[in-house]
């Protein structure tokens, strides 16, 4: 029998990725996964998400907790392509939350290699599945959603549900924060737009433009890029930090009527304590 004893040493840990001495890493780590989703999953936070979702199709082939699931689970190995999901399943600690329903990973005898095997949800595969469901399934859903509609949903029953569950601190700290989201040009980007930044990615106003020195505008470049407004509850100590509400606007448009408008509803739910952040 192979034995492997894991000792906690940060001071090493920090000195090795210093000397570059690792060979992968990921955001997050199969016990720490599979922790996280026993807790939600037990607390029926996942199926009361799944409630409220503003699911793009009637029929489920597979459960929308299961989809909230999947996509859980990407963001915390810091993954966004949908493609990656198998690697996630593999590395991941969703198979060991959700027992035998999503799948179980076996090692073969002979070569020590481990195997993962799923039976599916929809009683529909004839081959043997790697993953709990296929991937592009997935991105379908997520292609299909409605942005507003999904917004919508975060901003509003993700916020009950953590009132609920009692996750706001009665003081009611919020900070609304606007950062830019760039991406490709390519016109198809809905309501996106191209803006000129700096070296820092600041934008730049054509009087400043004027007042730059040749190298300095040399090094400024046109971009295409959204904005994301946030609303980010925290306490006075900084003991913790929440999302509760989210709303992606158009590179141009001004943050502050966004975040008056984010703010009315959560501080209604949640207390009258409300500072905000440039």
């Amino acid at each position: 029998m192979g034995l492997v004893i894991f000792e906690q040493n940060k001071p090493f840990i920090i000195q090795s990725l210093r000397n570059g001495e690792f060979d992968y890493m990921e955001a997050a780590s199969e016990v720490f996964e599979a922790d996280f989703f026993r807790f939600i999953k037990a607390r029926a936070l996942l199926d009361e998400l799944a409630e409220t979702y503003p699911k793009p199709r009637e029929k489920e082939d597979v459960p929308f907790w299961f989809y909230l699931a999947g996509n859980l689970s990407m963001r915390l190995h810091g993954v966004h392509a949908f493609d990656a999901f198998p690697m996630v399943v593999r590395s991941g600690g969703m198979l060991q939350a959700f027992g035998p329903q999503a799948g179980r990973k076996t090692v073969h005898p002979e070569t020590g290699d481990t195997t993962i095997f799923c039976e599916g949800f929809n009683q529909k595969n004839h081959y043997d599945r790697q993953t709990p469901c296929d991937q592009d399934f997935l991105r379908k859903v997520a292609k299909d959603t409605d942005a507003h509609a999904l917004m919508r949903w975060f901003n509003e029953d993700g916020v009950r549900m953590f009132q609920r569950h009692q996750a706001f601190d009665p003081e009611g700290i919020f900070i609304g924060d606007a950062s830019y989201l760039f991406v490709p040009d390519n016109p198809n980007y809905e309501c996106s737009i191209k803006l000129l930044f700096d070296e820092h990615n600041h934008p730049v106003s054509q009087k400043q433009y004027r007042k730059m020195t040749d190298e300095q505008k040399s090094r400024c470049q046109w971009r295409r890029c959204y904005k994301m407004v946030t609303l980010l509850h925290t306490n006075r100590t900084l003991d913790f930090f929440l999302f509760v509400a989210v709303r992606v606007v158009s590179g141009k448009a001004h943050e502050c009527p966004v975040l008056y408008d984010l703010s009315l509803f959560n501080n209604s739910i949640s207390g009258p304590g409300f500072s905000s952040r440039s």
